[in-house]
């Protein structure tokens, strides 16, 4: 798989979706990462409580997205290439853009200036994601959603796409 040069979007699990994709916190303004397992598409009822699925002609008139905007990052002064790779996350996407991906004390989020730098370790289906260029912290998916690098935690499992 190897370093990335371009932009790319980080998802938890090996199933890329709405849900799983790396997203700015749905608060307005928020610099905070998450996943989200409400955000999608879905089919909103209409003021007497009924749902519309399609108009007269197929188009559909009572949808709502549902979620903060996706994070597209790209990797800014990276190093190592193949099974480990990394360097400083930058936001590429227009919320936020510009922004460095921070963790200094284990939440993720976006700040205005260059902070920790990330390292991704392939493990041939997925990948782990660590704080640092060596040792460090894994990053995990919180209950809530919230991503956090957390200290003997158990890695969890993320994929990027192009």
């Amino acid at each position: 798989m190897g370093r990335r040069t371009g932009d790319f979007r980080i998802y938890a699990g090996s199933e890329y979706s709405s849900r799983t994709v790396l997203r700015f916190s749905d608060d307005g303004a928020s610099t905070s990462i998450v996943t989200d397992s409400s955000a999608g598409i879905r089919d909103r009822p209409d003021e007497d409580g009924v749902r519309f699925t399609s108009g007269r002609y197929g188009a559909t008139t009572a949808m709502e997205l549902n979620g903060g905007p996706a994070l597209y990052v790209k990797c800014v002064d990276g190093w190592g290439d193949g099974q480990e790779w990394g360097g400083y996350l930058q936001v590429a996407c227009a919320h936020n853009n510009g922004k460095w991906i921070d963790s200094s004390d284990g939440w993720v989020k976006a700040v205005s200036r260059k902070a920790d730098p990330v390292r991704f370790l392939d493990k041939g289906d997925h990948y782990e994601i660590w704080q640092r260029q060596s040792g460090g912290r894994p990053l995990t998916v919180q209950p809530d959603g919230r991503l956090r690098f957390v200290l003997g935690a158990t890695p969890g499992k993320f994929n990027l796409k192009d």
